[in-house]
């Protein structure tokens, strides 16, 4: 591919990844006031919160965990797109396919939209999440290729009088490593918050078909629990399980008793 196309496409990815994430499936939304959300605010400070207090950053193990978790996630992510890309075939079905325009064409138009927006959105969503986990992976491998470890907390601030090539050197060290940190951190928390906004889009989805399809049947003299104890009983529910738990508190009284 092309330098000048995958710059635009990447761009493209993450203006689509963030604009996605505040859309419903009408495909409107309230941006946020500020650039990030709510939750990426959190992740924000709690990445900051880790630079300061994990001085050395990330064991060995931590990495291996998130390369192999992330790998794993990539993977299923690409399936998840090349398969709900063939399922939304159905919307420009009625093209090519005879019988199926009847079908199509049938849907409403308003269920039409709910779809392409969810199609597209998922696409988004799970894109965005790739690409935020490729960019972890990328900066793990990183700091492993060229041996990032940096204990911060053993380095102080100096007065610029005393400044030189090697202090200027080593503050330029620490703070890229420290920025690497915070950047696999937040990459890493956002990665799972937009896993979280993939699936409340697919519940999305799948409770407004089920809302559609619910049959319209009702059902009459229905009562809870409650109610059908004391009129099958004659008790109330509540006196029976009030009941049980005096019973079991005297019960392990009389084992703390016994003990001692």
């Amino acid at each position: 591919m092309n330098s000048n196309l995958l710059i635009y496409y990447l761009f493209r990815l993450i203006k689509d990844g963030h604009e996605w994430q505040y859309k419903n499936l009408n495909g409107k939304g309230e941006k946020p006031k500020l650039f990030f959300s709510f939750l990426q605010i959190i992740a924000l400070c709690v990445s900051c919160i880790f630079c300061l207090y994990k001085p050395t950053g990330l064991t060995s193990n931590a990495t291996d965990h998130i390369l192999t978790c992330l790998s794993i996630m990539v993977a299923l992510f690409l399936s998840l797109i090349i398969v709900i890309f063939d399922k939304s075939k159905q919307i420009k079905a009625s093209k090519s396919i005879g019988k199926a325009d009847e079908m199509i064409d049938s849907i409403q138009p308003v269920k039409k939209l709910h779809l392409w927006n969810f199609y597209y959105q998922f696409n988004a969503l799970t894109s965005y999440a790739i690409l935020l986990s490729i960019s972890v992976i990328m900066l793990i491998l990183i700091g492993l290729l060229f041996d990032m470890e940096m204990d911060i907390s053993e380095y102080d601030f100096i007065s610029y009088k005393l400044w030189d090539k090697d202090s200027i050197f080593t503050f330029m060290r620490g703070f890229f490593i420290v920025s690497m940190r915070f950047c696999i951190v937040y990459f890493l928390l956002d990665f799972f918050i937009i896993c979280l906004y993939a699936t409340c889009t697919i519940y999305q989805y799948i409770r407004l078909d089920f809302l559609e399809k619910r049959p319209d049947i009702q059902v009459y003299n229905e009562e809870n629990i409650s109610s059908t104890f004391k009129r099958e009983y004659g008790v109330d529910i509540k006196i029976v399980r009030l009941s049980v738990i005096i019973i079991l508190l005297i019960i392990f009284s009389g084992i703390l008793y016994g003990f001692i």
